[in-house]
């Protein structure tokens, strides 16, 4: 029998604990206020907080259920409650709206802006990351060749075993790689360009039979519609960079000097 983190009055069918919900609704009021610094976070509402305590109890016994099924036993449950309970919840969640509204007002505009900021090119980030996994796992589903490695990437390749059999990790084999590479005659760097040179011959015409096949199989719409949201994505996220220095204050600007025209004596 689950157990969940919500009050009952007496006669009640959910399981016992009001006042442990309540602190738990409540403690954010009881917290020393912030630094005008920082931002308040913002306090949940009663039914996300019960969501929350009670989803890993419901993964647990619906290990099996997708999430969404999961979300919806959480959301019968929470109809359950009691509306005096929820009448209790929600007059707590009011009390936080306002405390969290009074610590806003102490907050610099100007800090709210920033943080706004920084969200939304996490935001914008997140979402090039997703469009460009897609991208990749479209274009490995359709299995497109792989573009070769270079000719230090084909030197590193051969040397790493070498390098690991004598007990380098990490970064010292990267650096030792970049060391070698450098030292490395030129016969020795020219068979490697040479290989890169016949991988890349050969990608050529790999890719040339792979395009030609997506375009008698009618793929190509699908990559680019794909390819184009990546484009999007990385557009605005440059965008977003370029803004962002041009509100940044410029280390070498300098006053300007106010220049005062004298009158010629008479």
């Amino acid at each position: 029998m689950m157990t969940f983190h919500i009050s009952t009055m007496q006669g009640c069918r959910l399981i016992p604990c009001l006042s442990s919900s309540l602190r738990h609704f409540s403690i954010s009021s009881a917290l020393a206020v912030k630094s005008p610094t920082e931002i308040p976070k913002k306090p949940n509402t009663p039914w996300v907080n019960f969501y929350v305590k009670n989803l890993p109890t419901f993964k647990k016994s619906y290990p099996d259920l997708p999430t969404t099924e999961v979300m919806r036993k959480v959301s019968h449950e929470w109809a359950k409650v009691p509306e005096q309970d929820k009448s209790k919840l929600k007059t707590l969640f009011q009390k936080e709206k306002e405390t969290y509204a009074a610590k806003m007002a102490k907050v610099p505009e100007e800090l709210i802006e920033n943080v706004k900021a920084v969200k939304k090119t996490k935001k914008i980030e997140r979402q090039n990351t997703q469009e460009k996994k897609e991208l990749k796992d479209l274009l490995a589903s359709l299995n497109k060749p792989k573009r070769p490695l270079s000719a230090y990437l084909l030197f590193c390749q051969d040397i790493r075993p070498r390098l690991t059999a004598d007990g380098l990790v990490g970064t010292e084999i990267v650096r030792k790689m970049a060391v070698e590479w450098k030292q490395a005659n030129t016969r020795n760097k020219e068979l490697f360009e040479k290989k890169n040179e016949e991988l890349v011959s050969k990608y050529v015409k790999e890719l040339e039979r792979w395009s030609k096949k997506m375009h008698e199989e009618g793929r190509n719409e699908e990559i680019v519609m794909a390819q184009s949201k990546v484009a999007k994505m990385r557009k605005t996220a440059d965008e977003g960079k370029n803004a962002e220095i041009a509100k940044a204050p410029s280390k070498d600007t300098k006053t300007p000097i106010k220049v005062v025209k004298m009158r010629k004596s008479v």
